[in-house]
């Protein structure tokens, strides 16, 4: 830009005053078309927030009930159960119980996890306990076999998982006081030879996907509300009307009473946004039994009902939210005022300079993007670099050391890599380090980390054991899925690995010491004949 003289710089602000109290002239006398205009623009606007914070609750909810089906499934495929399963042993009883003790700890969102067998015998069972998991005791174990959560679990095929109606939890045929709300996930499980043996349940407690709506309810102007198919709330405005289905004295406290238009249109349209005397509903639905491999004969019972069984598009909930029309007119009537202060605002900013911070900003937050994805991950494979490694393996060794875990630490040194570069080059040899990175990822949990150091240097990080045979199981899957040939180009690729694993805190507990006796065993894997593993120590 050229620079601009003490007398041209005068003239620019004179002329800039005259266009300025010109256009604010020209501005008074539109001022009420322009208000028609921004009021429907306000009105639009408001509509797609509202959408779009219910969208974003949606996918929230839709995320919590997926984490608790994947720990669902996670328990069907635990080691100990399967033994159990395969040799009827008791003493997989107690490692089971532990497992499912750690998993309440850590998750704290299961109020009871339990394995039932054939009959509906609870074999094993962990109570949440206020944030103090414990294991009931054999003697304490009850039959669940006439229960519907149980037959209709028992009756799914594998893969299939139960979902029960969202109420809340009764003990002793009377509602627990205080109030725990509660969902039932279940799925059954099957032996080597497909034989159906038992289910694993899980009791959810609601009240983390009721306070995770209120959470997000900041998200949106609107009142949030969570309400079942038959219009009653299990999360409302007044927590004096919310499970009116579960108590007869509160039975007529429904939304679909108080809202009777609204909610005609609301349930009958999965999703739908509607205006009438009582303000603006914005309303979503929510299917909890998922869609694919996740499906369920369901059940849907009250407090002293029976249950009845419905399908998958059968059982809902809506999540909804409402803008009382005082609201709205309090908006629209502040938007007259408003207007005047954003015209002021609009003279006031220069657009030019604005567009070039902002660029500059984009700029600096993509280069800040860059650095960190540079500092922290392989640009070859993708995986977490020797810098993330590092910084995993010291949180895992602080969180074991807080709550007395083990862990792992495996070091891997792939075995023939050097002949594929000499042999097929090194593009091939990228492409053979780019489908290991995957095939390690695919054999260890999503909770575990596996890094690559550098060349043919991997690391695997399995941030909880039970023994050593956690660890060797592991091993062995590593070692397995690379007997598989490599593709390259129609030529074959074949390597193997040599494995070193330390474990806390019997090889170590400090970083270093752990990282130096799982690379002391790995070279001992090499010496002894490569693709193996070794323990330190051993």
């Amino acid at each position: 830009m050229t620079a601009i003289l003490p007398m041209e710089k005068a003239s620019h602000l004179k002329y800039f005053f005259i266009i300025f109290f010109s256009i604010g002239a020209l501005l008074a006398g539109s001022i009420s078309v322009l208000y028609n205009l921004e009021t429907k623009d306000y009105l639009l606007r408001m509509e797609m927030d509202e959408m779009a914070g219910l969208r974003l609750q949606e996918e929230t909810i839709r995320k919590s009930l997926a984490a608790v089906a994947s720990d669902l499934m996670f328990l069907t495929r635990q080691n100990e159960l399967l033994d159990f399963l395969a040799h009827g042993d008791d003493s997989r009883l107690a490692a089971m119980a532990r497992e499912y003790q750690a998993l309440s700890g850590h998750k704290g969102i299961y109020d009871q996890i339990r394995f039932l067998d054939h009959s509906g015998m609870e074999m094993v069972r962990v109570n949440f306990n206020n944030g103090a998991p414990a294991i009931v005791s054999k003697e304490k174990l009850q039959p669940k076999g006439d229960r519907y959560y149980f037959k209709d679990t028992f009756a799914l095929d594998a893969g299939d998982i139960f979902v029960s109606p969202f109420d809340l939890n009764i003990e002793n045929g009377k509602i627990e006081t205080p109030f725990k709300p509660m969902i039932r996930f279940g799925t059954p499980v099957f032996d080597g030879q497909q034989q159906k043996r038992g289910i694993v349940i899980l009791n959810f407690m609601g009240r983390h996907l009721i306070n995770a709506v209120k959470r997000a309810a900041g998200l949106t102007l609107g009142k949030i509300m969570l309400v079942n198919a038959d219009g009653y709330w299990l999360s409302g405005p007044v927590a004096g009307d919310e499970w009116g289905f579960m108590m007869p004295e509160r039975s007529h406290r429904k939304f679909s009473a108080d809202f009777a238009s609204a909610w005609e249109s609301i349930s009958a349209s999965r999703e739908i946004q509607i205006s009438d005397n009582d303000g603006l509903f914005s309303a979503t639905t929510i299917y909890p039994l998922g869609s694919g491999s996740q499906s369920s004969t369901g059940a849907s019972r009250s407090f002293g009902k029976s249950h009845r069984s419905m399908g998958g598009r059968d059982y809902y909930w809506k999540v909804i939210s409402h803008i009382p029309s005082r609201v709205l007119n309090a908006g629209t009537r502040g938007l007259l005022v408003n207007l005047f202060l954003l015209t002021a605002a609009l003279f006031s900013l220069a657009s030019i300079p604005s567009w070039l911070i902002a660029q500059a900003m984009v700029k600096r937050k993509v280069h800040q993007w860059q650095l960190y994805q540079s500092a922290h991950f392989d640009r070859l494979t993708a995986l977490p670099n020797r810098a993330l490694f590092l910084d995993r393996l010291d949180q895992v060794l602080a969180q074991s050391i807080r709550y007395k875990r083990r862990f792992a630490l495996l070091f891997i040194d792939l075995d023939g890599f050097k002949s594929v570069n000499d042999n097929l080059g090194h593009e091939a040899g990228d492409a053979v380090l780019m489908e290991t990175a995957g095939r390690f990822a695919g054999v260890v949990r999503g909770s575990d980390t596996v890094a690559r150091l550098g060349g043919d240097e991997f690391t695997i990080l399995i941030n909880a054991v039970n023994s050593p045979e956690d660890a060797e199981i592991v091993a062995r899957k590593i070692i397995g899925t690379l007997a598989t040939p490599f593709e390259f180009k129609g030529n074959q690729a074949k390597i193997g690995a040599s494995i070193g694993i330390s474990l806390y805190p019997e090889q170590g507990q400090d970083r270093d010491t752990l990282i130096k006796q799982a690379d002391n065993a790995m070279y001992q894997a090499k010496q002894a004949g490569k693709n193996d593993f070794r323990f330190s120590g051993n």
